[in-house]
């Protein structure tokens, strides 16, 4: 018998064996391994994997939610990617109804998850998550994915509506995910992007964070908040228009050398607004804020960079801006602790510049603070600085309290707005060298012993500074948003502004206050809600119209980029042409979309119907 039973053991392993998943796997289309994404994951555990199993999932729509565990077996890397390499859409869709099934993917201590250039749609409008993980996960990457949240604008129970999400801290277990990485994504609205609550008892962090590339654009309340994490948030790009007491980044516990840095901010808010707020690094070292520009507009309280209750952090090269607000509750800089902290923050070669009239740095505790120098402090009100609850009108005032004999306060204007890239003759150099910064948000080298102060390392020039293109329905007003002595437009007007009836790039030669002269360029685009000058005279053909999955272009000059618009204004596709330019369209929106192009320096459109 015995001989028997090892005989039958040896007879039935090899099917075992091959029970479990490995290599590659099909899912939908033509002939796959399984025809939805929910066949492939009830596969995956139950029969478990042997090694990397990767599930390509061919372009089309897949409705419902799936749920990771432990996976039985062997397995390696867990990944769920585009088959078409991103060419054509796979959108994951579920209208979730409650709390309790508001996900289209829940990780819970799955090891190795990768998601790759997926679309996710949450489609409820008050409950709208699309990743939930939590448990002790180590290892797991979004990449190249496109999240579309909620336009729900309410910031009542907001936690549903965050598009990825951890919630260690609720489960309040010492069990949190590590190595968690978001890279190259799309984030389009939503309440708050990207939340990782973490568990932090007897400081417990998630380590090995890594949140780069990443685009957040129109979300609500936040863009990313880190809690009781340690690692990376850097290189990222933060817009919104729809902001309600909106906050870029907001980190707390965020310590143990963890840095945001070289991320762009361009914040419009309903009422109050801030930058970057970041608290409680817990008597940690080596944290750091720098090379961040950070553009901020709002009605109610609005805060440029707001930080409390620091240990050794460095906040180096920060270009801040407070464009609108509230001017006796606006800061440029604002450290907000009311009680003596860590006493050993350094706050260096930043520009602080708050054109609401209110204060350009704001510190409540002196010592908060330790070293404060070579800072531009710049406010277009009465008083630039409160320290310790002493008021300063003056630079001088502010120095002679102890501050930083080598700032200045010079408006730094930022020709291009939102955008804070700078060409300023009277700041040239005017900081100093600090070694934990040896390059700016371009990746340009910063200048030893001299270099400048901010997120942008520059040489002061007559040069062309390029503002945003902007998209408008015409007749428009054309002006900028800084405000400058002069101008010279390409049109022949000396106004600050120009109406104009025609899209196309226009020019304008200024003098700013400080006496810098230069050019300001900037392209207008026509909103595509106005008659817009069809291209099919040009030989550029679109076809079918109304198109349904796929959308061709004939005549583009190949090589070139181009992008399409919605019927909001929003670019919803990017991408280069060729001489036969075919785009999937499958996952837009029904209605009118505008695709545009530059043609030798000029700006060409054409209009279609996805139905």
């Amino acid at each position: 018998m015995k001989h028997f039973a090892t005989l039958c053991a040896l007879s039935f392993a090899p099917l075992l064996g091959q029970a479990q998943l490995t290599g590659t796997l099909t899912v939908g289309g033509s002939d796959p391994d399984f025809a939805t994404v929910s066949e492939a994951v009830d596969a995956l555990m139950s029969e478990g994997a042997s090694g990397n199993v990767t599930f390509d999932i061919r372009p089309g729509t897949y409705t419902g939610q799936y749920q990771l565990g432990a996976v039985p077996g062997t397995p390696g890397n867990i990944r769920f990617r585009n088959s078409s390499n991103g060419a054509q859409a796979v959108n994951l869709e579920f209208d979730a109804s409650s709390s309790a099934d508001n996900f289209i993917f829940r990780v819970d201590g799955t090891d190795d998850v990768r998601f790759e250039k997926l679309t996710f749609r949450p489609l409820d409008f008050n409950y709208a998550r699309a990743v939930h993980f939590f448990n002790a996960i180590a290892g797991m990457t979004i990449e190249q994915c496109v999240f579309h949240g909620s336009e729900n604008p309410s910031g009542s129970a907001y936690f549903e509506r965050i598009l990825v999400h951890c919630d260690q801290a609720a489960i309040n277990t010492n069990n949190n995910p590590q190595d968690i990485i978001i890279i190259d994504n799309s984030f389009l609205d939503g309440n708050t992007a990207v939340q990782l609550d973490c568990y932090g008892i007897a400081g417990a962090r998630s380590a090995g964070l890594i949140i780069t590339g990443n685009e957040f654009r129109d979300q609500v309340g936040t863009g990313v908040y880190l809690n009781n994490c340690i690692g990376q948030l850097g290189d990222n790009a933060f817009s919104t228009s729809v902001g309600n007491w909106y906050v870029g980044i907001r980190a707390t516990y965020f310590d143990h050398g963890s840095q945001v840095r070289r991320n762009v901010i361009q914040a419009y808010a309903t009422n109050g607004c801030t930058g970057i707020e970041v608290g409680n690094t817990q008597s940690s070292t080596g944290n750091m804020i720098s090379n961040n520009m950070v553009y901020v507009n709002g009605t109610g309280d609005v805060w440029g960079l707001a930080v409390y209750n620091l240990w050794d952090m460095k906040i180096v090269h920060n270009s801040v801006l407070v464009a609108n607000g509230l001017p006796e509750q606006s800061y440029a800089f604002y450290h907000l602790s009311n009680f003596p902290d860590g006493q050993d923050a350094l706050v260096r070669n930043n520009i602080f510049a708050n054109h609401t009239g209110g204060l350009a740095y704001n510190v409540q505790v002196d010592g908060n603070v330790a070293t404060e120098d070579h800072n531009d402090l710049f406010t277009s009100g009465a008083t630039l600085s409160s320290v310790g609850g002493t008021d300063h009108a003056t630079l001088a005032a502010h120095q002679s309290g102890g501050q930083g004999a080598g700032d200045t306060d010079i408006d730094p204007v930022f020709p291009a707005q939102p955008d804070l890239h700078m060409n300023n003759c009277a700041m040239d150099d005017l900081g100093e060298y600090f070694f934990v910064v040896g390059a700016d948000i371009d990746g340009d080298a910063r200048g030893n012993p001299v270099c400048d102060m901010g997120a942008d390392e520059y040489t002061a020039s007559t040069n062309a500074v390029q503002a945003p293109t902007i998209t408008v329905a015409l007749p428009y007003e054309l002006g900028f948003n800084a405000s400058f002595m002069s101008y010279s437009w390409n049109t022949g007007a000396t106004t600050p502004t120009i109406s104009i009836s025609t899209a196309g790039n226009y020019s304008c030669e200024v003098v700013d206050v400080n006496g810098c002269s230069y050019l300001v360029n900037v392209t207008v685009v026509a909103d595509i809600s106005t008659d817009i000058e069809r291209v099919e005279e040009e030989g550029v053909r679109l076809y079918p119209i109304p198109a349904g999955d796929l959308l061709h272009v004939l005549g583009m000059p190949a090589g070139g980029p181009f992008e399409v618009l919605d019927a909001n204004g929003r670019a919803v596709l990017r991408g280069t042409s060729t001489t036969l330019t075919i785009l999937d369209v499958e996952g837009l929106a029904p209605g009118l979309h505008l695709l545009r192009w530059n043609d030798e320096g000029k700006v060409r459109t054409a209009r279609f119907i996805k139905q």
